[in-house]
């Protein structure tokens, strides 16, 4: 009761800490001895714990990293939810920190359920949403999807990656999923999941990087399977270079469509501009109650 009255405290006295790195990180680890203690009282407060981990000091990172760590390995918090806050140190600028990330990932591995796999749509969902980490997101989903060994997984995040494409809102992101796609190893039943999916990444196809994924997908279904596929997948291959041209040339001349209704557009409201000028450069407005103007009024045009 003790700890669940005065947790509140301890957390605003953690959010007010801003310009104090050893404050903050000695907090850190004190949440961390409570959150062992006191796990149920402590969980509700765990995203704080969390947002530590983009810190402007590195000293409050690490010391959020190996608390989380620690309590992640011992089952003391959930990780679902938060997992993006630790796959981003996979990229942070300290060696320390992304080593214990990747020490993290690999110990999560070992586990009979692989609970990597479960979270692995949650890093996809929350990841892609971010602008300007297109690196940083390849980059951690070719770490993380190396853990994905069991076939029925690969064929699972294989059906789940192409429902994907339907809730992109933007090229670059259809470009991720993509990319994700031709990192899982290709079984005959994922090919065919791919091939019959046609529809769901077709009009993504005009952008170089989904092509290049697909067909890099297709290259390596056709050293991995039976000779019997190559048929299969020459046909495919070749469904996806026609439609490729078909939409790029699609795309360039909507493009240019675009490009001639600007310069048209813009064409008229100089013309527009140029027409008001010269009116205004004809037209004297005469004052009707102005009898020296109205002498010479016939003279004005009107």
């Amino acid at each position: 009761q003790f700890c669940e009255k005065h947790l509140p405290l301890l957390f605003s006295a953690l959010a007010k800490a801003k310009d104090s790195t050893v404050m903050k990180a000695n907090t850190i680890v004190a949440l961390g001895d409570l959150a062992f203690r006191f796990p149920n009282e402590v969980e509700p407060y765990t995203h704080h714990i969390y947002a530590c981990l983009r810190d402007q000091s590195i000293k409050v990172r690490r010391h959020t990293m190996m608390v989380l760590t620690h309590l992640i390995l011992n089952d003391m918090v959930k990780v679902k939810g938060n997992v993006c806050e630790i796959a981003l140190c996979l990229r942070d600028e300290d060696q320390r920190i992304r080593d214990m990330s990747r020490l993290l990932f690999h110990e999560l591995s070992k586990r009979s359920q692989n609970p990597i796999y479960n979270l692995l749509p949650d890093i996809v969902s929350q990841l892609s949403q971010m602008p300007n980490r297109k690196d940083d997101f390849r980059a951690i989903m070719s770490f993380l999807l190396g853990f994905i060994k069991k076939e029925r997984q690969n064929e699972m995040l294989t059906e789940k990656f192409l429902q994907r494409f339907s809730n992109c809102t933007s090229i670059s992101q259809k470009g991720d999923i993509a990319f994700c796609l031709s990192l899982l190893k290709m079984n005959e039943r994922s090919v065919k999941l791919l091939s019959d999916g046609f529809k769901s990444y077709k009009d993504a196809l005009f952008d170089e990087d989904v092509k290049r994924s697909f067909i890099a997908i297709v290259a390596k279904a056709k050293k991995s399977l039976k000779q019997e596929m190559r048929p299969f997948l020459e046909e495919w291959e070749e469904k996806i270079n026609e439609l490729a041209e078909d939409s790029q040339a699609n795309e360039q001349a909507g493009a240019r469509a675009k490009a001639n209704r600007k310069r048209a557009k813009r064409n008229k409201k100089q013309l527009n501009a140029i027409e008001e000028d010269e009116e205004d450069e004809d037209y004297e407005e005469v004052d009707p109650f102005d009898k020296e103007n109205a002498i010479v009024g016939s003279q004005t045009p009107i």
